[in-house]
């Protein structure tokens, strides 16, 4: 019974009783745009940004031209089956270039070397430039219509790129590792 009396008054309106007050919350998403419009703010986000686009892989300079030839094989460890058909069976060692094939040149280089680039874009324009030392920002504002890439160490050490400026392509099933002597003043 006590239950059910006080089922019925929460049911009723009991109407108002005592003071009451507004209560105004800022909007938080004004509050938000407005913190972020602030100089010091802005500044720092400009400076983040800015330093996200700074290369710092060290490789030392070609001195000698060479060309070597990497493969890329990978043992499959479990029977691989794709849409109900067997693609590669456990233990096979598979040429992942006999499937895959990569369609670009990379030039791997420091920033003062970009006249290097930009005189193989002119005769190739499938060559990208994987920039691993120096400032992208201006190589990318200078050339808009061309692939700049900052380098990552990962990439060096998959194609064991020793120095630089150095061209990596594709030829057949392997992978070619052309480093190349190049002069700049810097």
């Amino acid at each position: 019974m006590l239950s059910s009396l006080f089922s019925l008054l929460l049911l009723l309106n009991l109407g108002v009783h005592g003071q009451t007050y507004s209560i105004e919350e800022p909007d938080l998403q004004a509050e938000i745009e407005a913190k972020a419009k602030s100089p010091a703010v802005q500044q720092e986000a400009e400076e983040k940004l800015r330093k996200s686009y700074i290369a710092d892989i060290y490789l030392p300079d070609v001195k000698e031209k060479s060309k070597r030839e990497k493969t890329f094989t990978y043992t499959v460890p479990e029977d691989l089956i794709i849409d109900g058909n067997l693609v590669a069976k456990k233990g096979q060692v598979v040429n992942i270039l006999e499937k895959v094939k990569l369609t670009t040149k990379y030039l791997f280089l420091k920033d003062y070397q970009m006249p290097l680039f930009e005189q193989l874009s002119k005769k190739d324009r499938n060559i990208a430039a994987v920039v691993i030392l120096g400032d992208l920002l201006p190589m990318i504002e200078k050339h808009p219509n061309h692939r700049i890439y900052m380098g990552s160490m990962q990439l060096v050490n998959k194609f064991g790129i020793t120095g630089v400026p150095s061209m990596v392509y594709q030829e057949g099933t392997s992978i070619i590792v052309e480093e190349m002597p190049y002069v700049t003043k810097h």
